[in-house]
């Protein structure tokens, strides 16, 4: 009876053992994922709206905070799917963003093609770069009536836009990879 009581213990302390070493390692590195992404139609124009969970690692963060810029690409794609052939692309498209941190003035800068936005924590600027709202993508009319396309969406860092001395230290180190994989749902076109 004693036996089996050690042998309790030890298997709920190996257990709790394990899930506290995946939970540092989770919480010490690079996490991203897309919670949720829906196609609206807004004015006659389809628009994308996500929301993403953006987690940074320690290296992420101390280049961020000691001037690098992080740019991170966001790809969006619709594909109308055929049965006996390759797959039809109707629509892909490519945003790019950059978070920056200015010291002087202790704020993060979020850089969109055509705008700005300022932060004053870094909790603050990931938050906002995961959320897409009102991202415009095709006319109402690109979509056929009552045809079903898969549509799928995928952010990442993009490692090319580092300074070219932090690009050789990002090949192949996870601290630098920072990637969502790749979220897919299905949309059918029924308004007309």
């Amino acid at each position: 009876m004693r036996y089996c009581k050690n042998i309790n213990r030890l298997f709920w302390s190996c257990v709790l053992l394990l899930a506290l070493t995946t939970w540092m390692a989770v919480a010490a590195g690079n996490h991203a994922h897309i919670r949720n992404a829906e196609l609206v139609l807004r004015d006659d124009v389809w628009t994308l709206d996500a929301d993403m969970d953006i987690q940074f690692g320690r290296a992420l963060e101390e280049a961020l905070n000691k001037g690098v810029p992080l740019t991170f690409l966001y790809e969006f794609q619709i594909v109308k799917p055929l049965k006996y052939w390759f797959d039809d692309e109707v629509v892909t498209e490519r945003r790019a963003v950059t978070l920056n941190y200015h010291a002087l003035t202790k704020q993060y800068l979020i850089n969109y093609p055509q705008q700005q936005k300022v932060f004053d924590s870094l909790g603050e600027a990931k938050r906002e770069l995961g959320v897409i709202h009102d991202w415009r993508l095709v006319p109402h009319a690109t979509l056929e009536k009552n045809q079903s396309y898969q549509a799928a969406l995928k952010m990442h860092l993009d490692t090319s836009k580092l300074p070219k001395a932090l690009q050789l230290d990002a090949l192949g180190e996870s601290d630098w990879e920072l990637m969502t994989p790749t979220f897919t749902w299905w949309v059918k076109e029924t308004q007309r």
